[in-house]
């Protein structure tokens, strides 16, 4: 295939070429790969930094390998190849066959990269063979949709009748009545997950009023209205997802996320939770949809800086104490917590886990709750949970004044402890430990809190340098330094309008150092513990953010918005506030 490697043009000359990526950005991307990064691909990284897509970065690798790049659709699939390759040889390689002329099958794969693959296929098929390269997801999304058993075309996501492309209103009652009218809520239910999936959902929202049930779905953080049918829906469709999850009629509202189901869509594992709450104008219901993709995330993928994740991986090594991962609710404190655990090595250790629902199955891990244990407070579970001695204990949704100082005891144990607080900085999520725990068992236990936040990313279709206001610029310069270049998305289809497209997090690590631990022996209050933070001299999560916006991964108002009235107030607002009492002081009486 093509030319010898060493005239093979490199990835970031090529993308450089095509003005996906600047000379600035590809030279940051090296450096974070040289940086403790060696085994990860540039391509993955560029694509973690947001500075290019799978798409881009495939098609970049496929003409450097000398093999077309097609985006596939349903036309280019022809089913009746589909058996020239057995199934597990199709899953395990993501490839596809698509079609036949004469002895010559043509097959889409993911790693155009992948010398010996080509001569995999050739074999396992007994047939000629030619490839074109396609992103993973976009061969999965054909294998799903071109499958033999596929009888329904309304069924499929790509069906025209059938699409939700996330904007306001989409869809008003005379519309559905129109388009979907005569669907069984069992078929909307369908419909409504697929779209979800597709769209990256974290949650579909059904509110049903006195005459329209409003379907939103929650995309990166913000809800969007998709659908608005009759309200007459709301029943039927709480009992679609009811069946879905095969409990109907045994949960009730009160169990909370306790149904739930995995699917496969689009090629994709999906765990859905489901719960309902009765109102006045009928069930109003949450689904939930974690993705594979997304509760496996690796660490390094989260949007960590290379050297506070370092500083984790330390606290993790350690084997032992309490480590406490703290943010506000929807800032992705639960895919840490995965995360986490997928570093660890399930073989060699007992990892065991209680929640408060089962968000997702991690292989090789423990995982509990009240519904598994059927019992229905987390803190009778606990004392049965230590008897199966793990050695680390990962807790999440559970931490009460019952739980948390059994948790600080086991750490005290030698055990490894992570646990989820719902706080808004660590001063916060100490000061709502010691309210439960003794403060000498609490010092002696705790060995650092993660605090983290989600901020949106910029989208990569439709990004765009643009000069902010003199005021807004000057703000920023104070709070986080000089930035060369402003960005923004202006909104396209691949966004929903809206100029971002995904999630990163912002992040700051608080070791627990001596002066720290002798202040909650003290019974320090928390203004002082603040203090006491911020003078150790630790890198914040404003200069996470600032390192974010210069890279244009994410936009400058999407920072400001979701750290306002953050702990302690940014950097730069401080020292406007010594600059100005100095200056007081100065004056004459």
């Amino acid at each position: 295939m093509a030319t010898a490697t060493k005239h093979r043009p490199r990835l970031g000359d090529l993308l450089t070429a095509r003005d996906v990526i600047t000379p600035r950005q590809l030279t940051h991307a090296l450096e974070v790969q040289q940086d403790g990064q060696q085994d990860r691909l540039l391509g993955e990284i560029l694509m973690d930094l947001g500075y290019a897509t799978q798409e881009q970065v495939l098609s970049a690798v496929a003409q450097a390998w000398g093999v077309p790049f097609a985006h596939l659709t349903p036309q280019l699939v022809d089913p009746a190849v589909r058996s020239s390759l057995p199934a597990a040889f199709i899953q395990k390689h993501c490839v596809l066959p698509l079609f036949r002329v004469r002895d010559v099958l043509t097959v889409a794969v993911s790693e155009p990269s992948n010398i010996f693959l080509v001569d995999e296929i050739a074999h396992a098929a007994g047939l000629s063979t030619q490839v074109v390269a396609a992103t993973a997801d976009n061969i999965y999304q054909m294998l799903d949709e071109t499958r033999a058993d596929a009888k329904d075309p309304s069924e499929l996501l790509d069906d025209g009748d059938a699409e939700l492309p996330i904007s306001a209103d989409l869809l008003l009652p005379d519309n559905y009545e129109s388009v979907y009218g005569t669907w069984p809520p069992e078929k909307v239910a369908r419909l409504l997950i697929r779209e979800a999936v597709r769209s990256r959902a974290s949650a579909i929202h059904l509110e049903p009023d006195e005459k329209v049930l409003r379907i939103r779905f929650r995309i990166d953080g913000l809800l969007h209205v998709v659908m608005r049918p009759p309200s007459r829906l709301a029943a039927g469709l709480a009992a679609a997802f009811d069946e879905m999850t095969g409990t109907s009629g045994k949960a009730s509202p009160a169990q909370g996320f306790r149904r739930s189901a995995r699917l496969l869509v689009q090629g994709r594992g999906v765990q859905i939770q489901a719960a309902s709450l009765s109102g006045a104008s009928g069930p109003r219901t949450v689904v939930r949809l974690v993705r594979d993709d997304e509760a496996q995330k690796p660490l390094e993928k989260l949007g960590c800086d290379v050297e506070l994740l370092a500083a984790y991986r330390e606290l993790l090594a350690e084997g032992h104490g309490l480590v406490v991962v703290a943010g506000p609710r929807e800032s992705g404190l639960t895919t840490t917590l995965y995360s986490t655990l997928n570093t660890l090595d399930p073989v060699r250790l007992n990892v065991c886990t209680l929640e408060s629902c089962v968000h997702f199955s991690l292989p090789g891990i423990n995982q509990f709750s009240p519904a598994t244990c059927g019992a229905a407070h987390a803190p009778d579970i606990l004392p049965r949970l230590l008897l199966q001695q793990p050695d680390v204990l990962m807790l999440d949704g559970v931490m009460d004044a019952d739980v948390a100082p059994a948790a600080a005891e086991t750490a005290l144990d030698g055990r490894l402890v992570l646990v989820q607080v719902r706080a808004r900085d660590a001063a916060d999520a100490i000061a709502r430990l010691a309210a439960e725990v003794p403060a000498e068992p609490l010092a002696s236990a705790l060995r650092g809190v993660l605090t983290q936040r989600l901020v949106r990313t910029v989208c990569l279709h439709c990004r765009t340098p643009y000069d902010p206001p003199a005021s807004l610029r000057h703000r920023v310069t104070q709070t986080f330094g000089p930035v060369a270049e402003y960005v923004k998305g202006r909104g396209c289809a691949s966004c929903g309008q809206t100029g971002f497209l995904g999630q990163i997090g912002l992040f700051e690590l608080t070791p627990v150092d001596a002066a720290l631990a002798d202040l909650i022996r003290a019974g320090g209050d928390l203004q002082t513990m603040r203090n006491v933070i911020r003078s150790a001299g630790r890198p914040s999560i404003w200069l996470d953010a600032g390192n974010k916006i210069r890279a244009g991964i994410t936009s400058v108002e999407e920072v400001m918005d979701v750290l306002a009235g953050y702990p302690g107030g940014a950097p730069g607002d401080a020292d406007q506030k010594e600059r100005a009492a100095e200056a007081a002081l100065q004056q004459p009486a």
